[in-house]
């Protein structure tokens, strides 16, 4: 097991609306998505399709009992859409 979290922030356009997306991962699985609502306005609530303050303390919270003591590194991608 590495001594090194990789945590990978990618940003992108899509192709569908020209809208951007970004996505984090941690060792290559994707935690959170982030994406507009702005087919759906109406359910943009907080804790169902919008992350709440309480998901990225509990994310933080198991990231930091998960990996205490490793080194964290942090990468920004921004690229093309994936198929």
């Amino acid at each position: 097991m590495s001594d090194v979290v990789e945590v990978v922030v990618r940003s992108w356009t899509s192709s569908y609306d020209d809208s951007e997306r970004d996505t984090l991962s941690v060792n290559g699985e994707q935690i959170f998505s982030v994406a507009p609502l702005n087919e759906c306005p109406e359910d943009a609530y907080i804790g169902r399709d919008l992350i709440s303050s309480g998901q990225i303390a509990d994310f933080l919270e198991s990231f930091l009992v998960e990996h205490q003591g490793k080194k964290v590194k942090f990468v920004y991608e921004e690229g093309e859409e994936e198929e």
